[in-house]
């Protein structure tokens, strides 16, 4: 019997950091689906393929941020979100609280705290 992987969509438009995202993730036993640079490109992932969930930064490439991204995602699944982000303005903060995320995590993130954060908002999720 395979143990069926938790599997993660990262959405960051910074190939260094989701390179290193991907390498912690994948060491803690997670499986990447997919990397997105883009809400649009992570939108038609996870209209056709199952996602456990979402880490998505806030600032990215395209015509819509990850807040967006993230309410767009709710209409099509309900896996928990949580924002990676470098960004900790009050507005950008509010906007994001708005989506429900699982968590609001800053840049530069301690490993550890990344590792709860998932695990807690999957427990969250199964409940």
């Amino acid at each position: 019997m395979t143990i069926k992987k938790i599997r993660i969509l990262i959405l960051e438009d910074e190939g260094i950091q989701a390179m290193g995202l991907e390498e912690t993730l994948e060491k803690h036993g997670y499986e990447v689906a997919l990397i997105a640079d883009n809400g649009k490109e992570a939108l038609e992932f996870i209209s056709h393929e199952p996602v456990d969930l979402a880490l998505l930064d806030i600032h990215i490439k395209g015509d819509m941020d990850g807040i967006e991204t993230a309410w767009k995602m709710k209409d099509v699944t309900s896996i928990p979100i949580i924002y990676l982000t470098a960004y900790m303005d009050n507005e950008t903060v509010r906007r994001a609280e708005e989506t429900a995320p699982a968590a609001y995590l800053t840049k530069p993130y301690r490993e550890l705290n990344l590792i709860n954060s998932i695990e807690i908002a999957l427990q969250n999720a199964n409940k």
